[in-house]
């Protein structure tokens, strides 16, 4: 693999937690803030944020709470969902400078897409991969749901394992996501650390508790309906086949939305980019003017 340009190291500071981010491009350039997925970190858009900063645009990508070179949230604490969307505004606020497209991946998309639904006025463009909404409680299941998800929270995670090799972990990830082990291997870079002479997972173990809670359709509707400008769904050829019904389900959620179907799977955003890329900056109106 081609060594990648390289990014800026980012760090934001919030009031009871340090965030890390990367950033390609001229942070004077028009900004795209990308969001990556569950599990995975910034380094997912290491592919991706080099050409849109080619094309003229700045790239902030962010590591989420608990994930990548991002702080871990406090013994005592979990990782709920509206958390993730707290976070996000208070490091919109804190940038300093308007957002000219929040991009995001899987989880990401969702959270972009709810957080423009409310805050609509730090959004000017909206862009969700592999994403078309938020998972929705189902009638019915709702108390189990709440059990399951204080169970997950006691179970209490032992000593964290190293693991001598980092091939089997790649091969794991790889599977796991359906995509190409060069590409998880770039994802893993970032949520792994070597420490005598073992390999060490930096995200925090209590990403993967059950959620105890999910909003309602109703809900859903309602958070989405504040965004009243046109959005786009990237969605992969070979991606998530929910994700293609819950669009035909769900176009009606979205003020004015637009889908484009790309190659690739779930992580279409890292295994087709020149696709993604013209994708985007169609949408955005095309290459920055250079004042």
């Amino acid at each position: 693999m081609a060594t990648l340009p390289a990014a800026d190291a980012v760090t934001l500071e919030l009031e009871e937690i340090i965030l890390a981010a990367q950033r390609w491009g001229d942070p004077d350039a028009p900004l795209i803030l990308a969001l990556h997925g569950w599990l995975d970190n910034s380094e997912s858009f290491a592919l991706l944020g080099p050409e849109l900063a080619e094309a003229g645009y700045q790239v902030l990508a962010l590591d989420w709470a608990g994930h990548g070179h991002s702080g871990h949230r406090a013994e005592g604490n979990h990782y709920l969902f509206l958390e993730y969307l707290y976070d996000l505004h208070r490091v919109v606020l804190s940038l300093g400078q308007p957002i000219h497209c929040l991009l995001g991946h899987s989880m990401g998309g969702i959270l972009a897409q709810l957080y423009a639904g409310l805050y609509p006025e730090h959004v000017h463009q909206l862009v969700a991969i592999e994403a078309v909404g938020p998972l929705i409680s189902e009638p019915g299941k709702d108390a189990e749901r709440l059990r399951r998800g204080f169970m997950s929270r006691l179970k209490r995670q032992g000593v964290r394992q190293g693991y001598d090799k980092l091939a089997p972990l790649a091969a794991a990830r790889a599977r796991s996501g359906d995509f190409d082990e060069r590409l998880a291997r770039m994802l893993l870079s970032r949520n792994l650390e070597f420490r005598g002479r073992r390999w060490y997972w930096r995200s925090d173990s209590r990403l993967r508790e059950r959620s105890a809670w999910m909003i309602t359709e109703g809900q859903a509707r309602d958070y989405l309906s504040g965004y009243r400008r046109d959005s786009l769904v990237v969605l992969g050829e070979q991606g998530y086949p929910q994700l293609k019904t819950a669009w035909e389900q769900r176009q009606d959620w979205f003020y004015d939305v637009r889908r484009v179907d790309i190659p690739g799977g779930h992580h279409c955003h890292m295994e087709s980019v020149p696709e993604l890329v013209q994708t985007l900056v169609t949408y955005l109106g095309g290459k920055p003017t250079v004042s």
